[in-house]
């Protein structure tokens, strides 16, 4: 086996894509080269062979120093093609040119006794191939009772409305709710990914109006063939009381079940949201962000000062 690094320049676009989509498992539009080329600011690649398999490294060069890191809206980016075999993992790290000084990046699996092991991640999974009314089954009684709740609040499903107004819903309640991270250039950025979703006709905008017919939630669902991901999502103060979020993802699942597809909620680390996914009988998958320093002492010393004053993603 021969792992080369490649740089975006260098990489044949049809067999990459060609490669991600052979691997079901793993296939995933986040690994196509358009939406690496939209979401990153300049990303290399490592390739077994002949595109056999293929591992993306999105990257960045910030005070003379390159780094692997994830970018938002690409929650996992490891190996497609092929299942990563035990003991593995090395073999493609190692493959990664020196002169990347710190290398942040989160994988598609769990990959036991990883060497290079920062944080267990998790995200929540759920089978849409069945009747509704056996996904409904596996609700918990909590989520049972607030789907209930939104039904009675006079709640009307919607998708006749802009993704700036999703946007700014979030920005107003949940980015300051759970300290999310996202800098303005995200906020300028995911519009025009949504924009290149919907001319590919791979996005689903599900929103809800409240009883005054003002939109009270919303969130942004891109497909490919095997799955749906709950990409982004906001929702105001009011929805708390209304149950607008509960009503929102009942929608989705009555609308989409049968479907021999899954709906990955893209994990969260946040006790409270991870309940809400697991809620629904989504169960969980485990995968792991790993973190390698090649600095000398006085390097890393300066890295970590850097940091602190400037956001790496």
């Amino acid at each position: 086996m021969t792992i080369k690094f490649l740089d975006r320049k260098e990489i044949d676009t049809e067999k990459w894509d060609a490669c991600v989509a052979s691997y079901p498992e793993s296939a995933s539009l986040f690994a196509e080269t358009r939406y690496l080329d939209l979401c990153c600011e300049q990303w290399s690649a490592l390739v077994q062979d002949d595109y056999q398999a293929v591992m993306p490294l999105p990257w960045k060069k910030k005070a003379y120093i390159y780094y692997v890191y994830p970018p938002f809206f690409l929650p996992r980016l490891g190996l497609y093609g092929r299942e990563l075999s035990a003991g593995e993992l090395p073999e493609w790290i190692n493959a990664i040119p020196s002169y990347f000084k710190w290398i942040d990046k989160v994988l598609n699996v769990s990959v036991p006794e990883n060497p290079f092991l920062y944080l267990q991640h998790k995200t929540y999974l759920l089978d849409l191939s069945l009747p509704y009314e056996e996904i409904q089954q596996g609700y918990h009684q909590n989520h049972k009772r607030n789907c209930r709740k939104a039904y009675d609040n006079g709640l009307k499903m919607v998708n006749n409305f802009s993704g700036e107004e999703v946007i700014n819903l979030f920005r107003n309640k949940s980015a300051k709710t759970y300290k999310a991270g996202y800098t303005e250039n995200d906020y300028r950025q995911l519009p025009l990914l949504l924009q290149v979703l919907q001319e590919k006709q791979q996005l689903e905008m599900w929103g809800v109006l409240d009883s005054n017919n003002k939109l009270c939630a919303g969130a942004f669902f891109p497909f490919d063939k095997g799955k749906y991901y709950f990409l982004f999502s906001g929702r105001n103060a009011e929805s708390n009381a209304s149950k607008a979020m509960f009503f929102l993802i009942d929608q989705f699942i009555r609308h989409h079940a049968t479907q021999n597809k899954i709906l990955d909620f893209n994990g969260s680390n946040h006790p409270d949201i991870a309940k809400f996914y697991a809620g629904f009988g989504a169960r969980a998958m485990s995968y792991d962000e790993i973190h390698l320093s090649r600095f000398r002492p006085l390097e890393g010393l300066g890295f970590k000062f850097y940091t602190k004053l400037k956001r790496l993603r």
